[in-house]
């Protein structure tokens, strides 16, 4: 259970740094507190680190497998992430319209 729980937190950090680092590059606005050029980097050592960290995380606990001893990690995961996805391309993409800024320039 302790894994399932970091796993998805790691990715809930890891979505929108990747989607920074892809989608919204061009598009992007830095506030005054950023890292400058080393953004972009820090940026994908973190998606990265996030990706490695899961995939230990799914690994199995002992050899040899059993059905005591199978990690339900990327089974849980893969689940949660196909439900979320479907109730975002089904619902959420129709009326979530972001957050609002209320603080002006």
């Amino acid at each position: 259970m302790v894994s399932i729980a970091v796993i998805d937190l790691h990715i809930a950090y890891a979505l929108p740094i990747f989607f920074r680092m892809t989608l919204a590059q061009k598009h992007f606005v830095p506030g005054p507190f950023n890292l400058g050029r080393y953004g972009i980097i820090v940026g994908w050592v973190a998606v990265l680190w996030v990706v490695i960290i899961s995939i230990l995380f799914s690994l199995p606990v002992s050899y040899p497998i059993t059905i005591e001893t199978f990690n339900y990690t990327p089974v849980a995961v893969g689940c949660w992430l196909i439900l979320v996805v479907a109730y975002w391309i089904l619902s959420g993409q129709h009326w979530f319209k972001g957050p609002i800024t209320n603080v002006k320039n």
